[in-house]
Order: C-alpha cells, then structure tokens, then sequence
C-alpha cells in the first residue's frame, strides 16, 4: 500500500507495508506500495482529553474536536467525563457514544466519571456498559474539583471493588486555594501528597504529572505527562496572560526542564486537551487544547534531537495502547490496524490558531515551530486530505 522510510521494531527501516481488510498483512523492503515523502510513524493515541459537546458545544465538540486529533495524526481518543451533564451512568454514556459514531473523525473511546452520587452502584453501571462498549478507565477521578460531587476522597478509593483501572488528577484539595494566576496557589505539594497517599490504597494511573517529585514517587501504578507541563512554565504568564490557568497549574521551569531532560522516563503523553472559549479564560476557568498540536511539536523536537523518535512513539502510541488495553494499536506490526502518520521533517511550521480546528480559537502554542502529519492513515484509508469520518466507537468485540 505504501512504501517509504518506516519506524518499525524501534529504528526506521526502508520498507513496504500490505493492508488488508484494514490490518497490516505484510511489511518488507520488497513488498511494493505508493512512495511516500517523509517518515512513516504509527499514528498516535491520546488518552486523555475532554472534546466538551452534551451543553458545552460552544467550546468543542466530539466532531470539531477529533477533527483537531486527525489533524494532528492521533487515530485514537479516550474522552475524559467530566462533561455537562457528567457521564456517570450507562445512560448517558450510551448517548454520548451514539453521537461519537456519527461525528468522530478518529477512533474513540470514553471513560466513565466516579462521582458521589454514584460511587456505592458504579459497579453496576460498569457491568452495563461493558455488555456493550470496551471501557478504558473509571475517571479522571478529582481529589480536588470546585463541583464538590466530582470531588473524591480516598475513602472512598479505598472502598472501591472494581475490575477496571482508575485514573486520578492526582491534587490534595488541602493543598490547593482559589486565585489567579492559579500556579500561585495550587501547591506543588497537592499533587506530590496525592500520588504518594494514592500508591499507599491501590494500583492507579495517575493523569498529567506536573512535577519531578510526583513521577519520582510512582512505583505500583502508570502515568502520563501533558506537553505544556514540558514545554511551559510560569515564566510564560507575562505571554499567555489570561490564558494561563491550567490543573495541574504549570510548575517552575526548572521542573518543565527536568521532564524534558528525563523524557525517556515518562510513560505515557497525553494532551489533556481542554479547550475553553476566550471568554472562560478572562474568567479564570484552566484548560488549554492541545490535541492537534502534541504530535506535531514533539516531531520537531524529535527532529532536532531534543528527544528520541523511539521514545516518542514509545509514549505517544506503544505504551497508551498497552496501558489502556487497545490491543490493535500502537505499532506499526503484522496483524495491528493500519494507523499510520507520515511527517515531512522538511515542513516545518510556525504554529497558528487560525490554521487549527478546535472551535476555541486559540492556543498556548503560538508561535512554536512543529511538523504536522502530510498523510494519515486509518486502517489503512488515507483519511487527512478526504477529512472523512472514518472513526469507530469501542464495542465489546473491539478490543
């Protein structure tokens, strides 16, 4: 199908790749397939993000936001629930879902929301939703959340009996106060207190790490880091302004430059893309998108060897697959889908809001140089140029 400068096994390879029914039937260097310019990396998984819709269509929907993931060569999301109305029962996780069918331009998966209202029968809507639909994690689950019915306390982690993994922004609410700009009142120590309290009860995945002490202290459990926690810091206020609230709020460069230099050691990549209107932001809410933009800005830094390229795929498509159970993802390997970005490492760019899709308008990465995907396949159709929605929702027999 295509044949070109491939990364397979860890290293890049010339090579050819046959797609059948989807799949990868063969790769080999005489296998015959469509020259293509560029490196051909597996196209990526981001496993967290919050794509909005339900009564916040006005900052994103699952459409404009899966959009904004093909473009930035992610085949597959995991959309996190905190949504309006939150999805904490199979009800509504159905609904959401049924929409996800009809509009996601990439694969999609949902998590579903651990809340007080219904931690004593989430069990029982977990046995519902699995009868249907492949679920990736309870959560993200809040230790600290200014809507005290997402807000969880480790009582109630300890009494949970569940065959699912649970996922948890890990911030301590003894830790944390109201104020802006808010890196200067959500303590570092709020998130270093809550991964260690949270290894002590059980195995957990731990949600958009922000500092070197908190990943130091992760032995039992998983955890991902998002790209402004690397690549910004509180020295960007002066430029973001307005927009600079984020939870985890952004640290100290010195700990930005610590995860870049220890990229190697982080898990998993993940954009928590959570797009607010401009409006919000005057308003104090945290978020920033990050979707399109992850991918693209880490093949530039892989491209000037800031990091590896073996390590990129590793975090942002090999271990999300493998941490989160999507079996069929996350290399390119004989009998995987067909999902592959290609990048032309000579078109670098200058990023600009106005050249993205999320329908927030804006983005903390103005400015910054990155290589956006020329090609991306899913299941083997070219799906970047024809801008279809090829994307599948997670039945049972998915996975």
């Amino acid at each position: 199908m295509i044949y070109g400068k491939l990364f397979y096994r860890g290293e890049f390879v010339e090579a050819g790749v046959e797609v059948e029914e989807g799949r990868i039937k063969r790769i080999g260097k005489l296998v015959k397939g469509r020259k293509v310019n560029g490196i051909i990396l597996p196209a990526g998984i981001d496993v967290h993000v919050h794509f909005r819709d339900f009564e916040e269509r006005e900052k994103e929907t699952i459409e404009t936001g899966s959009l904004s993931a093909l473009h930035g060569g992610i085949c597959l999301v995991v959309d996190q629930p905190n949504t309006r109305p939150v999805v904490d029962n199979a009800e509504t996780y159905f609904r959401r879902m049924e929409i996800a069918e009809k509009r996601s331009y990439v694969d999609y998966a949902l998590n579903l929301a651990l809340t007080n209202k219904n931690s004593e029968r989430i069990a029982e809507e977990v046995e519902k939703i699995r009868k249907k639909y492949f679920l990736p994690a309870i959560g993200e689950v809040f230790l600290q959340n200014d809507k005290k019915e997402l807000e969880i306390g480790y009582e109630t982690l300890k009494k949970l009996n569940l065959n699912a993994k649970v996922t948890i922004h890990a911030e301590d609410p003894r830790f944390v106060e109201r104020g802006f700009p808010n890196f200067l009142f959500r303590k570092k120590e709020a998130e270093i207190f809550a991964v260690e309290e949270c290894e002590k009860i059980g195995n957990f995945h731990f949600c958009h790490l922000s500092t070197r002490e908190a990943v130091e202290r992760v032995s039992k459990g998983s955890f991902e880091v998002a790209p402004h926690h690397i690549l910004l810091s509180v020295e960007d206020y002066n430029r973001l302004g307005d927009l600079v609230n984020v939870n985890p709020p952004l640290r100290q460069k010195s700990d930005a430059d610590w995860l870049l230099r220890n990229f190697n050691r982080i898990q998993i990549l993940a954009s928590d893309h959570a797009p607010h209107t401009l409006e919000d932001k005057k308003n104090g809410s945290a978020g920033f998108p990050g979707v399109e933009t992850t991918y693209p800005i880490f093949v530039e830094l892989a491209r000037r060897g800031f990091v590896s390229f073996r390590d990129l795929v590793e975090k942002i498509a090999t271990n999300p697959a493998k941490v989160f159970g999507f079996r069929d993802y996350g290399e390119i390997e004989v009998g995987k889908f067909a999902n592959f970005a290609v990048f032309d490492l000579k078109e670098v760019r200058e990023i600009r809001a106005e050249d993205l899709h999320s329908l927030c308008g804006w983005t903390p990465y103005e400015g910054f140089k990155a290589v956006f995907p020329v090609q991306v396949y899913l299941r083997g159709e070219e799906v970047l140029q024809s801008q279809s929605r090829a994307g599948k929702v997670f039945g049972v027999s998915e996975v």
